[in-house]
């Protein structure tokens, strides 16, 4: 494997460090200080995320078609003239890498604009849970770029531009629409749950009754079925096995654990109570403010979707297009007045200790399986 393992984690460790200032300088400082902090945070989030080299199964891929060879044979009409336009300006690979990345943080940055108070929890916890995903499925994660920008509009009340934002992602990539068709589904619709106690018998009913085997029996019909072509789907499905059931687990394929084998008892708990967090405060904070109830259920599915399919890739995926928008919830919930000091102050331990210490800081000096490597380690 190539690259320092320190300059990887120095430059990792630094950019939460300055997320977390520029996080703090957003919702503390005043409101003509954003424009600043975004700026620093924005560029220091591209560089870093985007002069990675070879980090994850994608990349080259990605790398392959900022160079000229289309590695999909009809590639989604946006993403081809994204993709097309940074080849006919001489935007080197690395660039391309850059540029999505700006992207991303720039949406996200334009939410904590209206959100500044959550920003401060918020914009290092977007990065501890976006990162690995972000630099491998990059792709996906420029599509739910425009997916963050149409939340946007809708809290800006230009829906012309909603529409428009929401039309992109799908063109970026096809499985956008997964998200695109909830999205709408919650801007026309409010959900009729006024008590947050059902959705937690809900996620803790799964919690403790649901087996990720139960997926197994479906893997028969899913491989047998045809889609008539040799599309992505088509291959998902004949090897269903791989994608639908435990034997894609990234842990299983990482450590030959299963995915509770692969965490502590402790780290298990703490993510247990740390979802009840986002599923009750969070809930409390969109019955408070109707502009959240899009990124509270789309933290919901998301929760649901790490019960039910643990860390089989194929839910991975589906759970990526839903969790970005649950830092926003999780700094608006931890910040609400309405929580007393002792409560406040075990929110923050039990974030805390889930995100930034086993996110974070109990994974410095470890090697992803991603690879470490920057450009400058080709």
């Amino acid at each position: 494997m190539i690259g320092s393992l320190f300059i990887y984690w120095f430059l990792k460790v630094l950019l939460v460090l300055v997320l977390v200032f520029c996080g703090y300088g957003i919702s503390y400082g005043d409101r003509k200080s954003f424009n600043t902090y975004a700026v620093i945070s924005a560029l220091f989030y591209s560089f870093i995320q985007g002069m990675r080299w070879d980090r994850g199964q994608d990349y080259m891929g990605y790398y392959r078609e900022f160079i000229g060879q289309w590695t999909k044979e009809n590639p989604e009409f946006l993403y081809r003239i994204i993709v097309n336009s940074i080849r006919m300006l001489g935007i080197p690979y690395w660039g391309g890498f850059v540029l999505y990345s700006l992207f991303l943080i720039s949406a996200i940055l334009l939410i904590f604009k209206l959100y500044p108070k959550a920003a401060v929890w918020g914009l290092p916890l977007f990065f501890i849970m976006t990162q690995s995903s972000s630099e491998n499925i990059a792709r996906q994660y420029l599509a739910i770029s425009f997916v963050i920008f149409a939340y946007y509009a809708y809290l800006k009340g230009k829906k012309k531009w909603m529409v428009i934002w929401l039309f992109c992602a799908p063109l970026v990539h096809i499985s956008a629409l997964i998200a695109v068709f909830v999205f709408v589904l919650l801007f026309f619709f409010k959900v009729p749950i006024r008590k947050p106690w059902i959705l937690l018998v809900i996620y803790i009913g799964l919690y403790f009754l649901w087996d990720v085997s139960y997926f197994s029996g479906v893997t028969d019909h899913l491989s047998s079925l045809s889609l008539g072509d040799e599309s992505r789907m088509q291959l998902y499905l004949e090897n269903s096995e791989r994608w639908f059931t435990a034997e894609g687990s990234i842990t299983n394929v990482l450590t030959g654990k299963s995915y509770s084998e692969g965490r502590s008892l402790i780290n298990r708990t703490l993510l247990f109570f740390s979802q009840i967090i986002i599923i009750y405060y969070g809930f409390k904070a969109q019955i408070t403010d109707k502009r959240l109830q899009i990124p509270y259920y789309f933290a919901y599915i998301a929760i649901i979707f790490m019960v039910i399919g643990s860390d089989i890739e194929m839910y991975a995926r589906f759970r990526h297009w839903f969790i970005y928008l649950t830092p926003v919830i999780l700094g608006v919930s931890i910040n609400r007045t309405s929580i007393n000091l002792y409560e406040k102050y075990a929110v923050w331990a039990i974030i805390f200790l889930q995100y930034g210490f086993y996110g974070l800081i109990r994974q410095i000096g470890s090697i992803p399986y991603s690879g470490i490597a920057f450009i400058w380690d080709r």
